[in-house]
């Protein structure tokens, strides 16, 4: 036996299972039950070539397929998108950390949706308060550039490890754990946050009734009015305009390019942090760059677009590679 292993026609013979009676012969009662094994083994794993072949296109066309059809249903069916979207990404993570045990990420969680929950219920309130929409925008606000914040300290803290410089220091594990902890919660939380803006955003504007998704407002917008807020943004003598909310006294106002005009904060908050590019009246195209007066500005804007690919990480991966372990099931391919 010892002389086959230096004969290529054996090993290839012992591999494809096709050992001759001669060869047999010459086989120890050890090495002949190991043939026996081999050969039970080819047997049961016969086709998996083909099987292998038939999963890497399965794998492969669901990813590109779904692409094509998540986009579809976004531009056709944005509201159902939008609620299969943020049901996902609210409840899948707590629903992994109730297996896993992450009772921490579970506290933090729950005290998010007790706020975020308050803030809601204020936004979808009719009659809308004067100050509710820049209160929203104010708590979103926070929460973007805490979650910014947070990610950019854990990303940075994983280049502390990745260059060895935690392991001067005898800390690259402690390190590593806190840098990727940090950078998923402030990815999770950016992106959630973002997601219940944009409803509080068309909730509020279609309360105050300037502001329409589908058809046309319920109201007329007069002269030096915010649509946003629905308050006065000046109060030129002769108008018949109510008087201007005390808070909003003294306020800079902001005329796009369609002449309407708004408080600055309320139109940099529909813009900037609602995620709408549009006049909440006529719908006409904003120019996002009259918004970015800081570098701060353009950095939180490339970190929103950053967040928007995070939701096909939490949502719509585990969903497709779901659908593909289906699929397998399917097809007896496991």
């Amino acid at each position: 036996m010892d002389d086959f292993h230096s004969d290529p026609s054996f090993n290839a013979a012992w591999h494809d299972g096709r050992l001759s009676d001669e060869q047999l012969a010459r086989l120890t009662a050890e090495q002949v039950e190991k043939y026996q094994q081999h050969l039970q083994f080819l047997v049961e794993h016969q086709g998996h070539e083909k099987r292998h072949e038939l999963m890497a296109f399965i794998l492969l066309f669901s990813l590109f397929a779904s692409q094509f059809l998540i986009l579809y249903w976004k531009k056709k069916h944005y509201r159902s998108y939008q609620a299969v979207s943020l049901g996902g990404l609210y409840f899948f993570p707590v629903l992994m950390g109730l297996k896993e045990g992450w009772y921490y990420f579970i506290t933090v969680w729950i005290i998010y949706s007790l706020l975020n929950g308050f803030v809601l219920y204020k936004a979808s309130r009719n009659p809308l308060e004067a100050m509710t929409p820049r209160m929203v925008y104010k708590w979103y606000t926070v929460i973007y550039n805490t979650s910014f914040v947070v990610g950019v300290l854990g990303y940075c803290l994983i280049l502390i490890v990745f260059f060895q410089i935690a392991a001067l220091f005898n800390v690259e594990s402690n390190l590593t754990q806190i840098g990727i902890l940090a950078l998923c919660y402030g990815l999770y939380f950016g992106v959630l946050g973002r997601d219940f803006v944009e409803i509080c955003s068309d909730r509020m504007a279609s309360t105050i009734g300037y502001y329409s998704k589908d058809g046309l407002p319920q109201k007329h917008l007069n002269a030096d009015i915010c649509a946003v807020c629905g308050q006065g943004t000046s109060h030129s003598v002769g108008t018949m305009l109510e008087p201007q909310h005390n808070a909003f006294a003294g306020d800079e106002v902001h005329q796009l390019a369609c002449k309407h005009k708004f408080h600055e904060k309320c139109i940099r908050g529909w813009c900037l942090i609602g995620k709408k590019d549009i006049c909440p009246y006529c719908k006409e195209k904003v120019d996002m760059k009259q918004f970015k007066k800081n570098p701060w500005d353009t950095q939180q804007q490339l970190y929103l677009n950053i967040l928007d690919g995070v939701r096909y990480l939490v949502v719509w991966q585990p969903l497709i590679f779901g659908a593909v372990r289906l699929s397998y099931y399917l097809f007896n391919l496991d």
